[in-house]
């Protein structure tokens, strides 16, 4: 039987620290990856196509919204039943939550099949970027049922306590996606499409192996296989956490999506320099998802255990680890930022770009920590209402701060990363009024014992 970690007991800050370091080295490994997939993209296909992937990035991650929506509902249903002890309910919740993602994925894959060209066109992606962009965005949104299958398992596992196994597998997916990128796209030069398969066929793998290992050797998926049926209330459970959080992703990513086409305004060396920062921002929110998804695990078991005071301590413990990572983070971009964007393309002029741009979002990577920490800490305990909240004030402040910015003479291109700056800023006071208001309290799905 795997570990399974309870984390109703012992110290917050080690539980946490035990937690979020596989997690953080799984994404980590994960963002690496894909970094690079653009690397190899960048030097072996060219300035042109590494733009083109950039300019899908936003609007990939809105057709992914349902899906990443439940599978952090099915996370928090899972861990709050665990903690309140109730097995019958974890499995149920492991069974409904996973035939909805898949569900969910198989639809929106269609979707983006239909969409994808028209809406790149749209958001004014330049003519000579929109046949790659529109051809990588096809291919990726294709697997959209194996990516969701393979994260709501790694939510799942993440809930029960176990962050070593989602390690794992991320890290197979990693590695056989940078095997399978030297493969389509210097070898085979398949270009951009190959980058594409190359994500769709690790993510397909990891989502088999991880798929077969849980019911091996978790109990509760067996249970979920052979036992579990479908549950009204505890979909509603489900469903009720994933149509907000994936309301505020889908409102994050189009705005991200506004914002992509103002950058596209600005050209091609614009538009290379937001890739590459943009792709060194995602690295780095990804250590914070890692702390985020121990926060949430810890946050929904003791919420449903009943143990509310132990959210303040774990809430206080994960402030300060945020520091420390938000400090050296910054040091070290200041210091080593025009290496580290070089690596992208070659291009002197993105390069240049990229490492300014870099510097001005570093300056604000404690709010982008806070945030997405105190979002993950908020919906583990069931608040329903922040996301839309939360996806809502990110809407208006980045689409508002992007005119007016990059609008005003004298900041002009540096506008774009300054309002991704001030964006994570101001969400992160908000996520704070929110935590500091008490209103998750009492948004608990199941009674602690």
């Amino acid at each position: 039987m795997a570990r399974l970690s309870d984390m109703t007991e012992g110290s917050p800050a080690g539980l946490l620290l035990r937690f979020a370091i596989p997690a953080v080295i799984g994404n980590m490994v994960e963002q690496l990856y894909m970094v690079a997939d653009r690397i190899i993209v960048g030097r072996y296909v060219g300035a042109q196509a590494f733009s083109a992937i950039g300019s899908t990035s936003a609007l990939i991650y809105v057709f992914m919204a349902v899906c990443v929506g439940l599978e952090n509902g099915t996370g928090v249903v899972v861990a709050q039943h665990y903690g309140a002890g109730n097995g019958e309910h974890v499995a149920s919740a492991i069974r409904n939550g996973l035939l909805t993602a898949l569900g969910s994925a198989v639809f929106m894959s269609f979707l983006s099949l239909i969409l994808a060209a028209p809406i790149l066109r749209l958001l004014g992606t330049p003519e000579d970027l929109l046949s790659d962009a529109a051809s990588y965005m096809m291919i990726y949104l294709a697997g959209l049922p194996a990516i969701a299958v393979c994260f709501t398992s790694f939510h799942i596992l993440r809930a029960l306590g176990n962050s070593r196994i989602p390690m794992v597998f991320l890290v197979v997916s990693s590695v056989m996606n940078v095997f399978l990128d030297m493969l389509f796209i210097i070898w085979f030069r398949m270009g951009v499409a190959g980058a594409a398969l190359a994500t769709v066929l690790s993510q397909t793998t990891a989502a088999v192996l991880c798929v077969i290992y849980a019911y091996r050797k978790i109990p509760y998926f067996k249970d979920a296989v052979k036992k579990a049926g479908f549950d009204s209330s505890i979909l509603g459970q489900i469903i009720r956490l994933a149509l907000p959080s994936g309301g505020q992703y889908a409102l994050t990513y189009v705005s991200g999506s506004v914002l992509q086409s103002v950058v596209n305004g600005f050209g091609l060396a614009a538009i290379g320099a937001f890739t590459a920062t943009n792709q060194v921002d995602s690295l780095i929110r990804h250590i914070y998802l890692g702390i985020g998804s121990a926060v949430s695990a810890y946050t929904g078991q003791n919420i449903g255990a009943g143990k509310q005071d132990r959210v303040r301590l774990g809430m206080n413990a994960s402030m300060k680890i945020l520091a420390v990572i938000s400090v050296i983070l910054f040091g070290v971009f200041w210091l080593v930022g025009r290496p580290i964007m070089s690596l992208f393309v070659t291009d002197e002029s993105i390069v240049e770009m990229a490492s300014a741009g870099i510097r001005i979002t570093s300056l604000f990577y404690m709010g982008l920590g806070v945030k997405e920490v105190l979002h993950y800490l908020l919906s583990g305990a069931g608040d329903a209402v922040y996301p839309m909240i939360g996806g809502v004030v990110e809407v208006v402040c980045r689409v508002g701060l992007a005119f007016l910015l990059t609008g005003t003479k004298a900041i002009g291109v540096w506008g774009i990363w300054m309002t991704t700056g001030l964006v994570w800023l101001i969400a992160a006071l908000l996520a704070l009024w929110r935590y500091r208001s008490g209103a998750w309290k009492d948004k608990a799905l199941v009674q602690g014992h």
